[in-house]
This record gives C-alpha cells, structure tokens and sequence, in this order.
C-alpha cells in the first residue's frame, strides 16, 4: 500500500513521517577526531522506565547544522515514557547530543504525565557520527530532530501520529493510500498536549532551545491557545519568538534546531542566527563568545528529493489529495500574515 506518510516524506525535502522506509546512510567523512576507534563506549538509554544515567554520556557536536559532525553521539530510546522514535524510520539517525536527547526525553514524560494519552513520535536527528543525512539540508551535527503533532482521531481522541499536512484550521487527513478515498482518516491538531511539549523544550535549560520550525498557520493557532490558556507569559515570548515558517513549510511535523552546548563552543561547535537576547546573557555569564558559521565544505550535501520529482513519483493520486496539495500552495508561498521567513 503506497501510504500518504511516504508521500509527505518525499514532498518535504526535510522528510519528517511516519512510514517510510530506511535510507542507507551516506558514508560519514572520518577524521582524526572522528575516528570510531577513539569513540568511548556506549550504552543504549534505558527504555521504558525512564532511569537513564545522563552523567555517562560525552557527547560534542561540531561545526554546523548543515555541515558537521558529531562525536559521542547519544542514541535516542526506542521507547521511553511518553516517547517513542519512529518505527518506520531509520534507526541509525536518531543519535543527539546529549542535552538535545535529555530534552526530547523529558518532554515527552512531562506530557505523558500531565495528559496522558499516546507517546510522541520523533523522526530523525542525526547518523551516530554525523555528517549528511539524505534528504535533510541540515541535521549532521546531532542538534536538529523533526517532530510529528500530537494528533486527534475522528473521536476527539489521541490517534498515533501521522505525517498528515494541517491546514489553517489544525484539520488534517491521513490519506493511507493515495488512489483510494475511502480509507481516508480525518485528524485535527491536538493543541494541548502539542503546545505542553513545545512548553517543555523551550523551558528546559540544559538544552537550550534555538529555533522551531513550523508553518506560519499552525504557530499561529499554537499562540492563540497558550495565551487563550494564560500560559507562562516568558515561555509565550520566546515560542513567538524562536518560531518561524522556513521558506517551505512545515506543516506535517516540527524541526528543532538546538544551540550548542556551551563546552562544546570551544570544540568548534558553531552557532546559526539568531542569537535571542536570553542566549546571548548565557553566555557572557558563562564568558564563552560565540563563533561564527564554518565555510560549508563541498562534500557537505545530502541528496534532496524536490516537490516536483516526488509529486511525479507518487503515481495516481484520488482527486482530493490533488485539491489538498494545491491548497498547500498558499501557505507555501508566503508565510500568513506576510511575516517573513525564517533566516
């Protein structure tokens, strides 16, 4: 069954759904630093109980988002409470930096407990070692991770996540199989549970948070409910703040972006734009000085697949999946209100 999931993957060049299936790894370029020799050893995060020894993981991440390396990469849990990683994804890629697996860690208990329901779903974050990672322009320095929503089912209840595109309305539809309307399965955005995770990470100072990457419709419907619900009004600033629609939208998942470590700065991890006045009072406190983007190095490119070749791939689609596609197109465009872009 050719499934929605693997459509959506494709579409978004930043593949961040459900069911699709694994990617060879691209070979990681070796250094002496990166030698596999001189990685410490490891232990998988224990799962399901949620006692994971932070203390006995070493982890760095080099250079940049879009063109780096990671050493002591920490492999995120299988499953953990409130957590799972994607079964239909490539297990190799879901190594971090600590502190950024620390986080999602933490987050998915703090929903788990506060609301119940099913775990979240997390897709990619970074081959062990890092480097590029196909279709992702970013993602090889262990500080980036995609996020599907927590999703509703026709009932009003959770209903395991899918990479199903969310209009303006936080309606979405998992259309299984692209030909057939009749196993179509109409979702709606949990905002609750979907804006307690994204509270959870922007609050957790150990990881220190940089950018959310979403479509502009979606963050506006997430604003509306944290201030409709009087949340934290510091958390609500910097999630208006650090959230943003990248010139493709995500409109099936989020994309994290995580400042480095402050220890990891003198490694030679490097820090994209922005800089949030928070971040900047962290590290004068901590006197470590931020240092600029790394010229990107010719062999830094993943293979991306583009709109129109994956669109040409899919093969006969039903009538609807066609209008949804071309409703995309709008928010595509231009973010709504007209903000712009993430830079």
């Amino acid at each position: 069954m050719r499934r929605h999931d693997v459509f959506a993957a494709a579409l978004l060049a930043a593949a961040a759904t459900s069911c699709r299936p694994a990617q060879r790894p691209a070979p990681t370029p070796a250094t002496d630093t990166d030698d596999a020799t001189a990685l410490p050893p490891r232990t998988e995060p224990a799962e399901q109980d949620g006692t994971t020894d932070w203390s006995s993981f070493d982890s760095t991440s080099l250079r940049n988002p879009n063109d780096g390396l990671l050493r002591g990469g920490v492999p995120l849990p299988l499953r953990a409470p409130g957590l799972r990683f994607n079964p239909g994804r490539d297990p190799r890629a879901r190594y971090g930096t600590v502190e950024v697996v620390r986080a999602l860690v933490r987050a998915g208990a703090r929903v788990q407990q506060g609301l119940g329901g099913l775990p979240v779903t997390v897709n990619d974050l970074s081959y062990e070692r890092g480097g590029p990672i196909p279709h992702h322009r970013s993602h090889q320095s262990g500080r980036d991770v995609d996020v599907l929503f927590y999703q509703l089912g026709p009932d009003g209840n959770p209903i395991e996540s899918v990479g199903a595109f969310f209009d303006p309305d936080g309606v979405g539809v998992d259309f299984r199989d692209l030909a057939d309307p009749n196993d179509d399965i109409i979702l709606q955005l949990d905002l609750a549970r979907t804006w307690l995770f994204l509270r959870a990470l922007i609050e957790d100072g150990d990881a220190q948070l940089q950018q959310i990457f979403v479509a502009e419709h979606l963050r506006t419907l997430l604003l509306e409910h944290a201030r409709s619900k009087d949340e934290p009004s510091k958390t609500v600033t910097r999630f208006a703040a650090m959230s943003c629609q990248p010139s493709y939208p995500h409109d099936d998942h989020f994309h994290f972006r995580f400042y480095c470590a402050l220890d990891d700065i003198a490694e030679g991890c490097r820090d994209s734009a922005p800089l949030y006045p928070w971040r900047r009072r962290r590290l004068e406190r901590a006197a470590v000085q931020s240092r600029p983007l790394a010229s990107k190095r010719p062999n830094a490119n993943a293979t991306i697949v583009t709109h129109e070749e994956a669109r040409a791939a899919a093969g006969p689609m039903d009538p609807e999946v066609e209008r949804w596609l071309d409703r995309r197109t709008r928010w595509a465009e231009q973010p709504h209100p007209g903000r712009r872009y993430c830079r």
